[in-house]
């Protein structure tokens, strides 16, 4: 896997957000910040993540079930990885949090609703609430041009998002959902971090984040990293089923206020989209999902 030139001109160190060499290098097994030093490539991707040799030695065994469920553990992608987690003993193992259902893994439909006196009725609503979607609302806003989404899971949002005119970028701290939606979309795979994005200056036309903001432990690093990476005039879209972001009142104004304080303006938002997950075909889940979508406060309007 090499990675395309429009790719490795976006990306750069997460820690000072220098430039990087070697990303497109063919058969590349390592890119170089020269302040900050090395960060592995596995099998063609980039761990951009601030500390890598960390990561690499916690998620090893994640890492390693990731790359062979893709049929890319060769030798060299797992010396690689085995050299990276070396350098960080003592660190904690842990496992990707990876959230997808086996159906939304494999692209394929959801499973039947077990039938019953009230699953004509919800069949019909949960048709309703597709059309709805918080993911087709962030779709339909999402300019064309060089595009990152961040938190990809399975990438069934991504294939949706990879069109002719848009060059398209996911980036995950899992290494198995960059791996997945890559595999489903053609975009380029990139593991990072979403509170230290590993991106050049002004290099994005837009980011999407879809349920991402309210995971972060630190969602103002996002912010500040997201409005680095963004071009003038450039768009956020962001969907969160909890945008109180924690607060003890459950104030959902807190996401917009943060976002406005970051140096962003709401150009559009919503309240109150579904955003549904069918586990089986008796269990149903369903969130009420804010959406907005947002711009540089200080880019010129036409």
């Amino acid at each position: 896997m090499t990675m395309p030139k429009w790719a490795s001109a976006a990306l750069a160190c997460p820690r000072c957000g220098g430039a990087l060499s070697g990303l497109a290098a063919k058969q590349t097994t390592v890119t170089r910040c020269e302040d900050c030093g090395p960060y592995p490539v596995l099998a063609g991707v980039p761990v951009l993540v601030p500390e890598p040799a960390r990561w690499c030695a916690t998620f090893y065994d994640a890492a390693l079930s990731a790359l062979a469920e893709a049929d890319l553990a060769s030798r060299v992608a797992v010396q690689t990885l085995k050299a990276f987690a070396d350098a960080a003993p003592g660190a904690e193992a842990s496992r990707f949090s990876d959230d997808w259902t086996a159906w939304e893994a494999a692209g394929a439909a959801p499973p039947e609703l077990h039938e019953g006196p009230g699953a004509d009725a919800l069949a019909e609503l949960l048709k309703i609430a597709a059309l709805q979607a918080p993911s087709l609302w962030l779709e339909h806003r999402t300019p064309d041009g060089v595009v990152l989404e961040l938190g990809c899971g399975a990438g069934a949002t991504s294939a949706r998002l990879n069109t002719k005119r848009r060059s398209l970028m996911v980036g995950d701290v899992s290494l198995r959902a960059v791996l997945a939606a890559s595999h489903r979309s053609g975009a380029v795979p990139v593991v990072m971090d979403a509170q230290a994005l590993p991106l050049r200056a002004r290099a994005f036309d837009a980011i999407v984040a879809e349920n991402v903001v309210d995971l972060l432990e630190d969602a103002e690093g996002f912010f500040t990293s997201a409005k680095l990476a963004l071009k003038p005039g450039g768009a956020l879209l962001l969907a969160s089923p909890a945008p109180s972001l924690g607060s003890p009142d459950e104030d959902d104004g807190v996401l917009a206020r943060l976002a406005s304080s970051a140096g962003f303006e709401v150009d559009e938002s919503a309240d109150g989209l579904p955003w549904l997950r069918r586990n089986s075909g008796r269990f149903v889940e369903v969130w009420l999902v804010q959406v907005l979508a947002l711009r540089h406060s200080r880019a010129k309007r036409r």
